[in-house]
């Protein structure tokens, strides 16, 4: 077989895995728009947020991984003043090389508004699907299941809930010939939804729809940084219209033991 024809068919077929990642996200964007359209435009809130995140990762002899992560989320030039600290820890263990099953504990502290804040406790099952694994692109779906129980600061509005998660995913290596490879730039764009069945307490976006796009470099066999801009639409309880809007930057350092 000639160089050539390697040279050829590679291209081919890395032109066929691009336009089968331009498909999917396309259809994601426009389902995200379709969905986005049930706003009322005279009480649309909109607000900005920064994200900052660390965690360490230790991927263990076995087919399990652990990690653990501190994160802070916070409106800025805002009246409401909201903020969330959040730390867990997460064990991940790898059934197939394309499956990874996870479990984590979450503990959160938010402040809502200047007179309501919460804590809450977060057992979160998940399962991490890559469907498509091959050169320089990665698209997986990440479903999880989350059991939040929120302690308010008014004793009455405690309350326990379940609430599902779906996010479908790309990764794209911009530099190297795979996204895992040292001194890659990836280009990362995602569409996640969240589902809940019953949602009695009022708490500000609890139920989302969440399009990221962002860029992931991985400088060393020990860290990585990623930066991502996400645009949510957000409503409180599940009768209202997704009636917020947020602008969300997300800095994240990753660094594996």
């Amino acid at each position: 077989m000639n160089k050539e024809y390697l040279i050829f068919h590679w291209e081919d077929e890395w032109r066929a895995m691009f336009r089968l990642a331009f498909i999917l996200f396309g259809n994601a964007v426009l389902l995200y728009s379709l969905t986005c359209t049930n706003v009322n435009a005279q009480t649309k809130e909109h607000t900005d947020q920064i994200w900052l995140a660390g965690q360490v990762v230790y991927n263990t002899k076995s087919n399990f991984i652990i990690n653990g992560e501190l994160e802070y989320q916070g409106e800025y030039q805002s009246e409401n003043d909201w903020k969330n600290w959040i730390a867990g820890v997460e064990v991940g263990y790898l059934l197939i090389p394309t499956l990874e099953l996870r479990g984590e504990l979450k503990g959160l502290l938010t402040n809502e508004n200047d007179t309501l804040s919460r804590k809450e406790l977060r057992p979160v099952l998940s399962a991490k699907w890559d469907f498509l694994n091959r050169g320089r692109f990665i698209l997986y779906d990440h479903l999880k299941f989350e059991w939040r129980q929120l302690y308010f600061s008014s004793s009455e509005l405690n309350s326990g809930s379940l609430r599902v998660r779906n996010k479908l995913g790309m990764i794209m290596a911009l530099t190297q010939k795979s996204p895992t490879m040292n001194k890659s730039l990836n280009l990362l764009v995602s569409l996640e939804a969240f589902l809940v069945e019953q949602d009695n307490e009022r708490e500000r976006f609890s139920n989302r729809i969440r399009l990221e796009c962002g860029l992931s470099y991985r400088l060393s066999d020990q860290w990585k940084l990623i930066m991502s801009y996400y645009r949510q639409h957000s409503r409180n309880q599940i009768e209202e219209s997704f009636s917020s809007h947020e602008n969300i930057l997300s800095l994240k350092a990753t660094y594996y033991l």
